[in-house]
């Protein structure tokens, strides 16, 4: 899927580098099970490039820069390759001065924010990302859509333990996955949108027509308001309703890492990270739980799974697929045994 992916993305003018990094990620995503921000992206990001919305080749410039911080122009290429970027710099300056926050405008959707911030987390650092996008939730008490699904990441390093990592839209659902329960004939869950009207739905086709909820309700609002300002008056980049109504498109990222050795040890904090961790899987269960699991574990289990049998995509998801190889040149993979 790898191939299928990046010689897409070659046949439409991005350079092999880039399309490979982009094609690594979106592989990635669907392989943890975070399907609506894998493979399926392909034909959107394409169709943002042939409707001029995106530029094959992403142009990087810094506007503004000092030891802790930097803000950069990325040029209205693929985000993930602007993103990727912005966490190069931010891992490098935060070696040096300890702490560090990068603002990235102009630059496409980024995909899933865990690939950063288990970046940067592999790196023994702590990463925090949030972005801002297209319009899609109310806020709380509201009908209007004002703020995107507006996620945020954030990475903990462990000893010799994949990082703990927690990635939430703000949204009580992602956008995307009432495509895809669209898509499968899938009801929602209660609680997660409404249809035009401003009435709750399940069903996922109105509340396409409708607009999304804060999950938590005023606690999700309270979180995606803060996104919003971070991601986008803060930096200078779009306002969610400002953002172009398409999926290749985004707001602004910020993206911060952090070294724990500003505050100790790098040893001593990783003891008591897992202390931290023995205390929460060793806590009393409630009937029906075998296992208190941490942010990231049901991905990273996903993932060892997916990785040895495959990536499960539905029958719309392929046929949207395999037109756009037809359409490119680009053979689709066969599926596996």
């Amino acid at each position: 899927m790898f191939n299928f992916c990046r010689n897409c993305f070659i046949r439409v003018g991005v350079p092999e580098s880039e399309a490979e990094l982009v094609s690594d990620h979106l592989v990635m995503a669907s392989l943890r099970g975070v399907d609506s921000h894998g493979v399926v992206r392909v034909p959107y990001y394409v169709d943002g490039i042939e409707r001029g919305y995106l530029r094959p080749m992403s142009e990087i410039r810094v506007l503004r820069e000092g030891p802790s911080w930097a803000l950069i122009d990325c040029g209205m290429g693929l985000g993930i390759v602007g993103a990727v970027r912005a966490l190069e710099m931010a891992v490098e300056k935060s070696l040096s001065a300890g702490v560090a926050v990068i603002g990235a405008v102009n630059l496409g959707h980024v995909g899933m924010l865990a690939y950063y911030t288990r970046m940067i987390a592999d790196k023994g650092l702590i990463g925090i990302a949030m972005v801002n996008g297209v319009a899609e939730m109310a806020p709380w008490g509201g009908l209007d859509k004002v703020f995107g699904t507006n996620p945020i990441s954030m990475g903990i390093p462990r000893r010799d333990a994949p990082p703990i990592l927690i990635d939430m839209a703000t949204s009580a659902v992602a956008k995307f996955k009432i495509h895809l329960a669209a898509a499968q004939g899938q009801q929602l869950p209660e609680g997660v949108a409404l249809d035009a009207t401003g009435r709750p739905t399940r069903d996922p086709v109105e509340a396409l027509k409708g607009c999304l909820l804060p999950f938590g309700g005023y606690k999700g609002y309270a979180l995606a308001l803060f996104i919003e300002l971070m991601a986008s008056p803060l930096i200078g980049a779009p306002r969610s309703v400002e953002v172009r109504d398409h999926p290749s498109q985004q707001g602004g990222l910020l993206i911060a890492s952090i070294n724990p050795e500003i505050f100790g040890e790098r040893a001593q904090f990783l003891s008591r990270v897992e202390e931290v961790v023995k205390t929460v899987k060793s806590a009393k269960r409630v009937g029906g739980v075998d296992e208190i699991l941490l942010p990231g574990e049901p991905e990273e289990r996903v993932y060892r799974e997916r990785l040895e049998k495959g990536v499960p995509i539905d029958e719309n998801t392929i046929r949207r697929l395999k037109g756009l190889g037809e359409r490119l040149g680009v053979p689709f993979p066969e599926p596996l045994a």
